[in-house]
């Protein structure tokens, strides 16, 4: 059994999103899976490292939100959002520190 960890409730979704990280030079095509007022998972269409904290750009929305990486399962990410306060400029990731992460993945 689970032990429910989230803050506040989630509710389904099922919408197309994208990450975006390296100065918005790396955008990677994701899926919205649920979605809270603290957080959401993300599902990835292929497995890669990301960092930390990246954006997530809405499709259906002209909405971009900063998030910080909780957990990962495979494809599935749990992010929470991350408030005005805690959202600081975020260094690029490496080629070789993203090769580094997929292998030790």
């Amino acid at each position: 059994m689970r032990i429910e960890r989230r803050q506040t409730p989630r509710s389904r979704v099922h919408g197309g999103a994208s990450v975006v990280f390296n100065g918005r030079q790396s955008v990677l095509d994701c899926t919205l899976r649920n979605w809270s007022d603290t957080g959401a998972l993300v599902r990835m269409s292929d497995w890669i490292a990301l960092p930390k904290t990246f954006e997530i750009d809405i499709a259906n929305r002209d909405e971009s939100v900063r998030v910080r990486q909780c957990w990962r399962r495979g494809d599935d990410v749990g992010v929470a959002f991350l408030t005005p306060g805690e959202c600081q400029p975020v260094a690029p990731i490496s080629l070789d520190a993203m090769r580094k992460r997929r292998q030790l993945g």
